[in-house]
């Protein structure tokens, strides 16, 4: 009997154990707020689903795919680490239940409630375990800045580390570009009028891109705005999504060159810009270009060798090319792209550059460069 009644008692507890467990919704699982688990991801771009498809899954289902945690870490552009103990399902599994193969695709983006925009590349793709985390530091109901999730890129900057994301696109493959005309920003922009930007209190000049997209002869809204900063990383936006104004390139005070708007969380920003392009037009910082370039000597001062230069905003020809050089005055000469190795940019104290030929090729030297464009 005695018996009996300890095991009674047992059972009594464990049940009393379950309940209490239930009572709590489930909150070993989830946040607990069916309306907060009703959130959906849209997931575009699939080839099964067509061009205008769209599959949506909610984070109620995301938690019942395989859940990898994960002890965060990324460098911000401030140069502070942020770090998290993250947990979620891997993208490639989250594109798995929407009935497609991540490693089919040339590239993906995540967009975040706010309008921020990230591509990640075949090769990003290929060397990070993106993670989409709905679990940080512990809480499953995210904080209003961070829901629905947030995309851990383990390994990559922080503007990788897209917040809020809301949708997913994939691409079959990446609009090509065609660089054929090279732009000092300074001379590009003279006659712009700024837009006083603040950042972190201070209020510096700043650019309107779609100002600048404004003196290109032709803009592919379908392809993609890259920016490339002196440290080496690299940012795809879409072209359309940064030419409609509200973004702008920060141009002095801290940073400088840096991409402002009110869709970039501060921190997030992609500082030191030493170049940025469209499907067609670069546009150059040579300071910048000067910290990680190899430098060269004209006329007794060092700069960096326009063909080089060429080469690192994307030109794929240029030794079979000609080139049209144009000065700001409208002096312009045309020259062989097998030339272009004997002739140096060289930053002047106004932010404009001259261009010096290193040997007498029968060409003259530039005071100030507006642009090099391909000869017709």
């Amino acid at each position: 009997m005695k018996k009996l009644l300890y095991i009674t008692v047992i059972l009594a507890v464990c049940l009393f154990c379950v309940c209490l467990f239930s009572a709590c919704g489930n909150s070993a699982t989830d946040s607990g707020d069916p309306e907060y688990e009703a959130q959906t991801i849209a997931i575009s771009g699939l080839q099964e689903l067509g061009e205008d498809g769209v599959f949506e899954v909610s984070i109620a289902e995301l938690r019942e795919l395989p859940q990898v945690d994960l002890e965060a870490s990324y460098l911000r552009t401030t140069g502070l680490y942020e770090e998290f103990d993250m947990t979620g399902p891997r993208l490639s599994d989250v594109i798995a239940l929407a009935g497609g193969d991540l490693d089919d695709y040339a590239a993906c983006a995540a967009v975040g409630r706010d309008g921020y925009y990230c591509l990640y590349d075949r090769e990003v793709m290929d060397s990070t375990d993106l993670l989409l985390a709905l679990k940080i530091d512990g809480a499953y109901k995210l904080e209003e800045s961070v829901w629905p999730a947030q995309i851990a890129a383990q390994g990559q900057f922080g503007p990788y580390w897209v917040r809020q994301v809301n949708r997913i696109i994939l691409y079959e493959t990446i609009p090509e570009k065609e660089i054929t005309t090279l732009w000092n920003f300074a001379a590009l922009t003279a006659d712009m009028e700024p837009y006083y930007y603040e950042y972190y209190g201070s209020r510096d000049a700043a650019m309107d891109l779609s100002l600048i997209f404004s003196r290109f002869d032709y803009v592919d809204s379908g392809s993609f705005f890259t920016m490339r900063s002196s440290d080496g990383f690299k940012k795809n936006e879409q072209l359309a999504g940064v030419s409609s104004g509200n973004y702008y390139i920060k141009y002095e005070g801290a940073d400088a060159p840096t991409n402002v708007s009110t869709s970039i969380m501060l921190g997030m920003n992609v500082q030191r810009i030493a170049w940025f392009s469209t499907n067609a037009d670069a546009v150059y910082f040579l300071d910048q270009m000067q910290t990680y370039l190899t430098n060269a000597e004209a006329g007794g001062e060092t700069g960096v060798s326009v063909e080089e230069v060429l080469y690192e905003v994307g030109v794929e020809t240029v030794k079979a090319a000609r080139w049209r050089i144009v000065g700001t005055d409208g002096s312009e000469q045309t020259v062989s792209g097998e030339d272009l190795d004997q002739a140096v940019l060289i930053r002047k104290s106004d932010g404009f550059d001259k261009l010096v030929w290193q040997s007498d090729l029968g060409y003259s030297d530039v005071d100030s460069l507006f642009y090099i464009t391909l000869a017709q």
